[in-house]
């Protein structure tokens, strides 16, 4: 099959649900025999997969003329399959034309633009995509709900994102050779920055905490969907007893700040690469999440298979598939935290085997094949 993928942040580096989604997927569905194309935008670390063709568009924030440039590529490329993320919606031209004009399409839903608060016509736009697409699929069962609930759509068939489980596995921990130790400002601008390689002394979580603090590792962005307000709040209640090292990701900020990192007991990170990750979570007694939403969870599952255990907030919607095989606590308030720190018993995490990208892929072309045998018949 000639397969195009569209997602417009597809980059080598920074991460996000979909692009590492995409990023796992692509290679696996060119070792089994597939022809594959990524539609992105420009990006100062583009992807150069071996084997793969990547056509990369202006960046733009006009999204009509972004949809419009993805629907005139796929209209050259003629693909037999063809999916994108329903976030932004970015093969709603594509998918207007007729069933004779355009390859079937398929979706791949995360939390719906209507969960996240999002603009007027970013719903308006995804419930067009997802009730014109040929098939819907949810990175968890709880995206599906999701989903079904905010735009009256048929429940879509749940395919639980993977974990590179070679990379992510337990004793494997080292010291970075990437990354940076940072402080922000108010408005989330980095005011200073130092790579992690210059350091005399790493922080934690690879260094000793003062105190013997306990060593927390959260890893977001400055967002109310990743709970940047919960994290203040946390911080401050918990300084005596526990030590937070923020991994923070690229993003304007939407929360109010006060964690600079120039505290005590907060030390804040940014860019460490893939194959740091393993160290970083193994260097921490616990991940604590405070999200009010994920659609998948990937830094949780990352610490899971790492065999780190987890924190995550009781109302975290996709908390029971993270924790069905056990590795962590759900809390409601900083005094459940404090319970679970100061506690000689901690599980180890465990990732359930049902996040794997091998089962992904299988499922993925099996929706493909179903797609193309339908349309042929």
């Amino acid at each position: 099959m000639r397969i195009a993928l569209v997602h417009r942040d597809l980059h080598a580096v920074t991460r996000g649900g979909i692009c590492t989604l995409y990023r796992a997927l692509a290679p696996r569905l060119r070792d089994a025999g597939h022809d594959l194309t990524l539609i992105t935008q420009h990006t100062p670390h583009p992807l150069a997969p071996q084997g793969i063709s990547v056509v990369s568009l202006p960046r733009t924030e006009d999204l009509d003329a972004h949809r419009a440039a993805v629907d005139s590529v796929l209209a050259q490329l003629r693909p037999d399959i063809v999916e994108s993320s329903s976030w932004e919606a970015e093969t709603l031209h594509y998918v207007r034309r007729t069933a004779g004009e355009r390859a079937p399409l398929v979706v791949r839903g995360d939390l719906s633009a209507v969960t996240m608060g999002a603009r007027a016509d970013l719903v308006t736009a995804e419930r067009e995509l997802l009730h014109r697409a040929d098939t819907v699929l949810a990175v968890s069962d709880f995206a599906a709900d999701d989903l079904a609930a905010a735009y009256g759509i048929k429940r879509p068939r749940t395919v639980p994102n993977g974990i590179d489980r070679a990379l992510f596995r337990p004793d494997t921990a080292a010291d970075p050779h990437s990354g940076y130790w940072i402080t922000i400002t108010g408005g989330g601008e980095v005011a200073t920055s130092r790579p992690l390689s210059d350091a005399r002394e790493l922080p934690p979580p690879w260094g000793d905490p003062a105190e013997g603090r306990v060593r927390l590792v959260w890893v977001g962005k400055t967002t109310p969907m990743k709970g940047w307000d919960r994290l203040e709040h946390l911080t401050a209640e918990l300084a005596d007893l526990a030590h937070t090292t923020i991994l923070l990701g690229h993003a304007p900020a939407l929360s109010t700040i006060t964690l600079s990192g120039a505290q005590d007991g907060v030390t804040v990170l940014r860019d460490l690469q893939e194959d740091d990750l393993p160290g970083f979570y193994q260097s921490a007694d616990f991940l604590l999440s405070t999200s009010r939403w994920e659609g998948f969870g990937l830094a949780i599952a990352e610490a899971l298979a790492c065999g780190i255990p987890v924190l995550l907030p009781t109302g975290l919607g996709t908390a029971p598939e993270l924790l069905a095989a056990g590795g962590g606590h759900t809390y409601r308030s900083a005094a459940d935290l404090r319970r679970i720190l100061i506690s000689e018993t901690r599980p180890a995490g465990r990732l359930p085997t049902a996040f794997d990208w091998d089962r992904n892929t299988n499922t993925t072309i099996e929706a493909y094949r179903a797609l193309r045998t339908h349309r042929v018949s």
